[in-house]
């Protein structure tokens, strides 16, 4: 994948009624009310990423809709937008291979393509023996905390250490999302800590791309006149300029379009192309999917049985040792999967200019008093606030 930023391709399914908007990856850690809660703060964003920002030429967004309230109709189908996991900001700006391998490895704010990873090395020989990924939201982990702490602890000790306490993570009864164990690049990742990776940040994206602009006589169509224009999101990454065009294409068809149940980001595949390892084994048999079901898939590891007599980082691509955890990135790829319905019937037309006033800068918020105060937060877009790819 190295050197491919991104791929899509679409899977066709029958539509069906949403009932309840589930937890991402189906994950089972709620109980069936909590998960009812869940639902409607999910429901509530949507409704808001509908509404837009119409005082900022933003809005409404006609052809966005809810599934809960509004359910697709029998053409329903699934488009899959996939790209890759490295982070195309730090390829861009750095001078070799190595380099950006090494600075992606170096800090999790520079990891913004919905993909965050965590390397833990032999303490003796420094080789790579085991990189874990994660592309779970962290507004899934507030909810988690507020409705069933234990059940985090218990995450938190079945992935990344049994050794791990309550106070470790909770700090006066809040959850510390970037606690010590999950704000850095070799003692763990549980899930999203960059301040863009979000699900808010999905959703928001998802929705602005949908509305269809027209400068100059003439409607915008390409990637990066698209999000220069509704400023949805950084024109540098992988991610976000093509989410965008892909969505925008659905929206030109007269459709409507949301995003699929259950909202989240998901691993799309891990296509070692040039690999080699030791015993001549297939690599992609040591790459596990270890949270999340039905192909929506929110954890991931890379890891060699001790078995076997050798470790990740005894393998080679293209020739190279695995030194860094950045490398395995190149061949990761993450996927936005988006449902399209009522094809050709939206009567919604292009908006005339680019979108108005300053745009919020993207920000982690401070954690709500409570589930209602989440409800309300505000959807951030993915514009950084800061130089992390540069």
């Amino acid at each position: 994948m190295n050197g491919i930023p991104f791929i899509v391709h679409t899977l066709l399914s029958k539509g069906a009624n949403v009932n309840r908007l589930d937890a991402p990856g189906f994950l089972d850690d709620l109980t069936d009310a909590q998960k009812g809660q869940w639902s409607q703060i999910v429901s509530n964003w949507l409704d808001k990423a509908r509404q837009g920002r119409p005082n900022e030429n933003d809005g409404p967004r006609a052809q966005f809709f809810n599934p809960l309230t509004n359910p697709p109709a029998d053409d329903a189908h699934v488009a899959v937008i996939s790209w890759n996991a490295f982070p195309r900001r730090v390829r861009s700006s750095s001078p070799s291979d190595r380099h950006r391998w090494r600075r992606a490895d170096s800090d999790r704010a520079l990891q913004d393509e919905y993909c965050e990873w965590s390397v833990i090395r032999d303490p003796v020989t420094r080789k790579i023996t085991c990189v874990t990924f994660t592309c779970e939201g962290p507004e899934y982990w507030d909810v988690l905390a507020r409705l069933n702490p234990d059940m985090v602890l218990e995450l938190y000790r079945k992935f990344i250490s049994p050794a791990i306490v309550r106070e470790d993570l909770f700090s006066n009864g809040a959850y510390n999302p970037r606690n010590r164990f999950n704000d850095g690049t070799t003692r763990g990742a549980m899930h999203l800590i960059q301040p863009a990776n979000t699900l808010g940040a999905e959703i928001e994206l998802g929705a602005a791309a949908t509305i269809r602009r027209i400068r100059n006589g003439q409607e915008i169509m390409g990637a990066q006149q698209l999000i220069n224009c509704s400023r949805f999101g950084e024109a540098g990454r992988n991610s976000d300029p093509f989410i965008g065009e892909q969505v925008n294409v659905l929206a030109r068809q007269k459709a409507d379009i949301t995003i699929n149940n259950p909202v989240g980001l998901y691993f799309h595949d891990f296509n070692p192309v040039g690999w080699t390892t030791p015993d001549g084994e297939d690599p992609r048999k040591f790459w596990s999917f270890i949270r999340g079901s039905d192909d929506h898939f929110v954890r991931a590891v890379f890891e060699v049985p001790s078995s076997r007599g050798y470790a990740v980082g005894d393998m080679r691509s293209a020739g190279r040792a695995i030194e860094y955890g950045a490398q395995i990135a190149d061949f990761v790829t993450i996927k936005l999967e988006g449902m399209v319905t009522r094809v050709g019937q939206s009567t919604a037309t292009p908006i005339q200019g680019c979108r108005g006033a300053a745009q919020p800068r993207s920000a982690v918020a401070a954690p709500p008093v409570d589930l209602a105060a989440l409800m309300e937060l505000p959807l951030r877009s993915r514009i950084a606030d800061h130089a992390g790819g540069g």
